[in-house]
């Protein structure tokens, strides 16, 4: 008999992070069986997603024109290194107090995605404040999933040459953001970006942001313009 869903969920609550690859045990038991990684994977993927989703998830979840990108916070189908998270400042550090939440979503009619990402209580500056430094690491993540995802070709060498931050209200520890994030022009290897960090429902607005990405030289450059959808 294979472990109950739900004892797996608990368990993995509990895990700062999964480690990557089918081969690696780990070290926890349910329904006294012992399990892999990807067995863990593979059967929270089987669970009722209407029941785990949070509101706010059901609402991009329904929109036609987007694509969800991420499953429960992991990357779905990782096919570049650029996607994959064990190395990631943002994706290893995903669980209980630190980032509880990060999900993307593709809008496939626009150049942009959407994330929803919720802030633990580890995250802050000030208590109960988070850091402007992780909002800003949030920021540049979701950059660069952008210039990745929207701008021709799919580059993945990207790298950040600049990014700007302006904070409009302080992120409460525990909140849960929409982030919005653009490619809004391109110019040989230049990427140019635009993002709005704000509360899902739109009434508060907690941070904008600007950025310049560049595709590394041994990938072809995109074509120069404005991106259309």
């Amino acid at each position: 008999q294979r472990p109950d869903v739900r004892a797996l969920e608990r368990m993995m609550r509990r895990c700062a992070a999964l480690a990557a690859g089918g081969a690696m045990a780990l070290a926890a038991r349910g329904e006294n069986h012992w399990i892999r990684a990807s067995d863990v994977s593979a059967l929270c993927d089987q669970g009722d997603h209407a029941q785990r989703a949070t509101p706010h998830e059901h609402a991009l979840d329904s929109r036609q024109e987007l694509k969800r990108l991420t499953h429960y916070g992991r990357v779905q189908n990782a096919r570049t290194e650029f996607e994959e998270t064990n190395h990631s400042l943002i994706h290893s550090r995903r669980g209980a107090r630190q980032f509880e939440s990060f999900d993307v979503w593709l809008d496939t009619e626009g150049k942009r995605t959407l994330a929803l990402v919720q802030f633990g209580d580890t995250l802050c500056g000030h208590r109960g404040i988070v850091h402007g430094g992780a909002t800003a690491a949030i920021v540049d993540e979701l950059f660069g999933w952008t210039a990745h995802r929207c701008a021709p070709g799919e580059p993945t060498r990207i790298f950040t040459a600049s990014l700007t931050v302006d904070y409009k209200a302080p992120i409460p520890a525990g909140t849960t953001v929409l982030v919005t994030t653009s490619l809004e022009r391109i110019d040989n290897r230049k990427l140019h970006l635009a993002c709005r960090v704000e509360s899902p429902d739109g009434e508060v607005l907690y941070a904008q942001g600007r950025s310049l990405f560049i595709v590394a030289r041994d990938q072809p450059a995109p074509p120069v313009g404005t991106p259309s959808p």
